[in-house]
């Protein structure tokens, strides 16, 4: 190519979405950055960006080494060349990655649980039950062991953080040896499995053969963090009720009620020392203390097959509130 090629320019007179651009690139110019340049100017996903010039399509930014000159014919009669720009908006691009790593993450989750579901897991003898029938040593009295789901799911760090704060909260394993508790596995409950899909609700927590496996919802629905821990080990207290009842009669309540009420005890007692690992940040007592209230409030709530995503029953309580209050107010006097 003569210098005169290489400072020759190609005159576009470009189109897009109602807009127009008046573009003068040097014929020498790299495809791929003369694409970057029209989606900056019209928002554009540079990969995205088309050209389409008397009837034909010329895809700018999937170029790997052509240049401009050899991509775009020639003026033919007129000097400036008019080009209709065909791309996707960058932040609808965005939107679909964002959609599709999400989707990705989901389904590196779902086979982790379809990995493990399908395999038997032995227990010691006794493991998970109460009682006289029960492991008679006091040290299996625990949770012997976490499986938190893989690194391919995300946070997979403070996932495994969080399984450990619940199995050493010294308040969760006094009331496991008062009530001779024990539990074979504490895991995560699957993201997108467990979920009422006609009314939205989620299982929160499930507990498997009494006490054989503990499973938590310990990731928020879209995957973008963590439930609260204090949310997290109500569900356990009330997974751990179920090791000595399979049913949400009287009983269970009574007995997840006063699970409640021994942890707050616990935490409230002059020696305690709340759970804080080296990494972590202080925390006070109050931020570990339950509202014994509270904890009263939520049994009362929870249902057996749905365990109680309470957080989204109020919203969806506020806003039918907030509906009804705008109907009122719009009834003419």
């Amino acid at each position: 190519m003569t210098e005169l090629e290489q400072n020759t320019r190609i005159q576009l007179s470009l189109a897009h979405a109602g807009q127009t651009l008046d573009f003068s690139p040097l014929t020498a110019s790299p495809a791929r950055e003369v694409a970057i340049d029209i989606a900056t100017a019209f928002h554009l996903a540079p990969t995205s960006v088309k050209l389409i010039i008397r009837g034909k399509k010329i895809n700018l930014g999937e170029a790997s080494v052509e240049t401009v000159g050899e991509m775009i014919p020639g003026p033919g009669d007129t000097s400036v060349i008019k080009a209709l720009v065909v791309g996707t908006k960058a932040q609808a691009l965005d939107a679909l990655k964002a959609e599709e790593d999400l989707r990705n993450k989901k389904h590196a989750a779902y086979l982790h649980h379809q990995q493990y579901a399908a395999a038997a897991r032995p227990t010691r003898r006794g493991i998970h039950t109460f009682g006289g029938g029960g492991t008679a040593d006091p040290a299996d009295y625990r949770f012997h062991h976490l499986e938190p789901f893989p690194k391919t799911v995300p946070f997979y760090e403070r996932r495994q953080a969080m399984l450990q704060r619940l199995a050493e909260d010294l308040a969760v394993r006094d009331v496991m040896k008062r009530h001779k508790f024990a539990v074979g596995v504490l895991t995560e409950l699957h993201p997108v499995l467990h979920t009422n899909h006609s009314t939205g609700e989620k299982l929160l927590g499930l507990n498997t053969n009494a006490g054989e496996k503990v499973s938590l919802r310990l990731l928020t629905d879209d995957l973008d963090g963590l439930r609260s821990y204090n949310d997290v080990r109500r569900v356990l207290l009330h997974e751990l009720t179920h090791n000595v009842f399979g049913g949400h009669g009287n009983d269970f309540k009574e007995l997840n009620s006063q699970l409640n009420k021994e942890v707050a005890a616990f935490e409230s007692s002059p020696d305690f020392e709340p759970w804080d690992p080296p990494t972590s940040h202080d925390r006070s007592k109050e931020e570990h203390r339950l509202n014994e209230e509270e904890a009263e409030r939520v049994w009362d709530r929870l249902q057996f097959g749905q365990e109680d995503l309470l957080d989204e029953r109020r919203e969806r309580m506020r806003i039918a509130a907030e509906e009804r209050a705008r109907r009122t107010q719009s009834r003419p006097l």
